[in-house]
């Protein structure tokens, strides 16, 4: 089989000849550092992509996602023309979004909260990003096409890396938005709609450019925590689905052929019937660390409406030595692949800590255990 009819067997809950690796999609990428030391050791010297600025995994290479073994390649939504975000030397940044952030430990984090003291008429008169702003999606479709037509990988695509939740929050404060979602609803409506329009507008550039040549499209917005989820089910469903599932319409509309991917970090069990009932299709990171995420109960109980993606976790597996991560990889395909319905890849980025075997054999290794 071609990686491209692998990942197709999967999408149509079809057992492949192997499991499935996707590394280089949204939570399996690499910080910046281990992005230029696994290149270092594969001897790349060229080929970057700039994907996010403004994000501690900022860049893309497609000579190293070969190298490492993926099924996938990857096409992103770029920033506009001229959008530098780095501001004093280097060490805070600007997003489009009116983020600061600051560089701690090697990763961006945020440092501001430019909404946390506005009313409802602030939330328009704010300086948003325009999804389409020229440059978005230079080169998008040539590359889609190239993809497509002269690779054999499957393609997935990617507008956003945090949701309308989350960036809403990321806005006003996690624990402003948790209350006005419980007695500030009208603010928190308009807070997410405004932040869902945008969105919209920034998945229409990218499928418009490329949606007819995609097997996966991505999306994203944390939900969990390691304990539970961040809000009740009930407040979910109130909040979320309804949201969510707009926006799953839409690509669904521009990309009726591609299944839907959604990140979302932590325990996040009592939200799955939301998630799909909201459109998704293929849930990541399925973060097995964290409370009620338990593989084998996952895939029986959900394993016929959702396609896991993820599983090997960097918590545990991926900091350990070579025999600690396969133990790992055995027990996530008997169980998330049992039905060989399933997608290994790391349950967030490669980090700096994690010792570089077992990054620049993660896929050797998925594919040596995962024979079906």
């Amino acid at each position: 089989m071609t990686s491209r009819e692998r990942v197709q067997c999967v999408l149509e809950h079809r057992k492949p000849d192997r499991v499935v690796v996707d590394l280089g999609s949204t939570a399996s990428g690499m910080t910046n550092l281990t992005f230029q030391r696994v290149k270092k050791y594969f001897g790349i010297t060229g080929g970057d992509i700039l994907v996010r600025p403004d994000e501690s995994s900022a860049w893309y290479n497609d000579q190293l996602t070969e190298k490492m073994g993926s099924d996938f390649k990857h096409v992103f939504l770029l920033p506009p023309d001229g959008y530098d975000p780095l501001k004093d030397g280097g060490d805070v940044i600007v997003t489009e979004w009116g983020l600061q952030k600051t560089l701690k430990q090697g990763l961006w984090q945020c440092s501001s909260n430019p909404l946390k003291d506005a009313d409802i008429e602030d939330i328009d008169a704010y300086s948003w990003p325009d999804p389409y702003a020229p440059g978005r999606d230079r080169g998008l479709r040539e590359r889609a096409e190239y993809l497509y037509h002269y690779t054999d990988y499957a393609i997935a695509a990617r507008a956003v890396s945090h949701g309308f939740f989350e960036l809403a929050w990321e806005l006003v404060g996690m624990e402003n938005l948790l209350m006005d979602m419980l007695i500030d609803k009208d603010f928190a409506n308009r807070l997410m709609d405004k932040i869902l329009e945008i969105q919209i507008g920034f998945y229409d550039v990218l499928l418009s450019a490329c949606g007819e040549y995609l097997q996966v499209v991505e999306t994203g917005d944390d939900y969990g925590t390691q304990r539970g989820p961040i809000m009740s089910p009930e407040l979910f469903w109130e909040m979320i689905v309804p949201r969510r599932k707009k926006l799953n319409d839409f690509i669904r509309s521009k990309a009726p052929q591609a299944k839907i991917f959604h990140h979302t970090c932590g325990s996040v069990y009592r939200l799955l019937d939301g998630l799909i009932e909201s459109g998704v299709d293929i849930l990541n990171p399925v973060q097995p660390s964290a409370a009620d995420m338990d593989t084998a109960r996952l895939q029986r109980e959900y394993g016929d409406r959702l396609i896991f993606h993820g599983g090997i976790d960097e918590q545990t597996a991926l900091i350990g030595n070579t025999e600690r991560l396969k133990e790992e990889m055995r027990e996530r395909i008997s169980t998330l692949g049992r039905e060989g319905i399933y997608i290994i890849a790391p349950t967030s980025n490669f980090q700096d800590d994690m010792p570089l075997e077992n990054i620049v054999n993660f896929a050797a290794y998925a594919k040596e255990i995962g024979q079906y």
